[in-house]
């Protein structure tokens, strides 16, 4: 509750806006040919003088890159959409000094204050154009690299409220060592092309409430790009999200790690719509055609300190794979103790109810010599698809050091029925079901060199034989 208040008491709206610049009156066109940019860009240099909004009218507005600058709030109204260009030459790459990453952006922010987005209207990044369709997970290629729809970069105080946005040709948001960010009511639908998240926040003092997040990608992942900075004080709530990957993420990006984080009343199911994943014939034992990979997936890979998690009151549907926790080292760290992958601890997940539909069950997992340490899971429950064999559950998962983290990293079957813990120092698990919708011969739970664990009040149906519901190796 302390977290939660510092965070809340850190969200600063925008003071009242001092005047209102209609793009109009600077020479815009609603024609959805024109391109405004030039137009759209002396609305907000001007409006940035006085502070106000800067608004876009009922209609739909081409554009390429605009430049947020200090005390802007760029303003839809109901009916505005403001639509980006189709074409790579509108997105310049605004690659930091010294950084040889490119920044390609519809929407771009960098080091400014005091800004917004807000209205009725609705932002689309025109993701589907051919030009932005490179046929692979690949990001950004030279000058030609995909625009996020919106990357805020060293930002504070920023509201992001109520409108919508949609097809992006890269990831939707993306919101770099910024504080006191507050996203509110926003309704996401981004399905246009690879790399299709919903929302990424690599940031602290955030708040982000009542959204719609529906996205080929993952839906909303935190994520840590410096190894000198952590994710922290972030505050999740009242949101119902769907993805053909991951619902609630972090990582994989990882180098600082995060902190603080809470996350509570999310709904997670899949997307409505499969344009590239196909898991059910891409995969082996998915019970059904459309599927989000892992409801929770924590991954803390490249070094960095993940530590105080709290997640509760989750509903999900329609998973691979209700919880995946994994502790490893892929080789990206920028830490000079290269070699240690740093710490995953003081993680809690309350309150889950899941329907899975993959034979790739709970994973909390940490290296060798590296334990996850202290997680503690209270009112788990959870409805399976069961089909586990006795094959299945002899099968000894590899390590995979430094292979990518996903649910999937072990192979497509997991030789608990319910939940594979290896390398865990300080595991509690409590008040826990597992349930199969067809029989399964695998043990519920398997510990492997798993310390100071205690598991109580668990309960499973559907399994061969609960007798002996705990397996320990080691």
């Amino acid at each position: 509750m302390r977290i939660l208040t510092t965070v809340l008491l850190s969200i600063c709206s925008l003071t009242a806006f001092a005047q209102d610049y209609n793009i109009k009156t600077f020479g815009a066109k609603a024609d959805d040919k024109t391109l405004n940019t030039v137009a759209i860009q002396k609305a907000i240099d001007q409006c940035s003088k006085t502070g106000g909004r800067v608004v876009i009218p009922e209609g739909t507005y081409l554009s390429g890159t605009l430049y947020f600058k200090n005390n802007v709030n760029l303003y839809l109204m109901a009916g505005a959409v403001l639509k980006g260009s189709t074409q790579f030459k509108d997105y310049p790459d605004n690659a930091v000094p010294g950084s040889s990453k490119t920044n390609h952006a519809f929407l771009y922010a960098l080091n400014v204050n005091r800004i917004a987005i807000t209205g009725q209207g609705t932002i689309n990044g025109n993701g589907q154009s051919a030009e932005f369709q490179l046929g692979d997970d690949s990001g950004p290629k030279g000058n030609g690299g995909r625009p996020v729809l919106i990357l805020m970069k060293g930002c504070k105080y920023v509201d992001i409220m109520d409108v919508r946005l949609e097809n992006s040709a890269f990831w939707m948001q993306n919101y770099v060592d910024c504080e006191n960010l507050h996203v509110k009511g926003i309704t996401v639908y981004n399905h246009v092309n690879f790399n299709n998240d919903g929302i990424d926040i690599d940031s602290k003092n955030v708040l982000v409430e009542e959204c719609v997040i529906d996205s080929d990608d993952d839906a909303l992942c935190l994520k840590s790009h410096d190894a000198d900075r952590t994710c922290e004080n972030v505050t999740i709530r009242n949101c119902v999200i769907s993805s053909n990957c991951n619902g609630i993420k972090f990582g994989t990006a990882s180098l600082g790690g995060f902190r603080n984080i809470n996350i509570s009343n999310v709904r997670i199911h899949n997307a409505p719509i499969d344009r590239i994943r196909h898991w059910l014939k891409n995969m082996k034992f998915i019970g059904q055609e459309k599927t989000v990979i892992s409801g929770i997936a924590i991954e803390n890979v490249d070094g960095g300190i993940t530590d105080n998690i709290n997640i509760s009151n989750i509903y999900m549907q329609d998973v691979q794979t209700p919880i995946f926790i994994k502790l490893g080292n892929r080789g990206l760290t920028l830490k000079p103790a290269a070699k240690n992958p740093g710490h995953l601890r003081n993680v809690t997940i309350s309150n889950v109810t899941a329907e899975s539909y993959s034979k790739m069950t709970s994973h909390i997992t940490g290296l060798p010599g590296y334990d996850v340490e202290n997680v503690q899971l209270n009112n788990i429950h959870i409805n399976s698809m069961g089909t586990g064999t006795k094959e299945d559950a002899q099968i000894i998962l590899p390590e995979n050091v430094t292979t990518y983290p996903e649910n999937r990293m072990f192979g497509y079957v997991t030789p608990a029925g319910g939940l594979f813990a290896r390398h865990v120092t300080g595991l509690v698990v409590q008040n826990c079901s597992w349930i199969t919708r067809a029989k399964d011969e695998r043990p519920v739970v398997i510990l492997d060199d798993v310390k100071q664990s205690s598991l109580t009040l668990l309960r499973a149906e559907g399994f061969d034989d609960v007798k002996d519901l705990i397996k320990k190796v080691n």
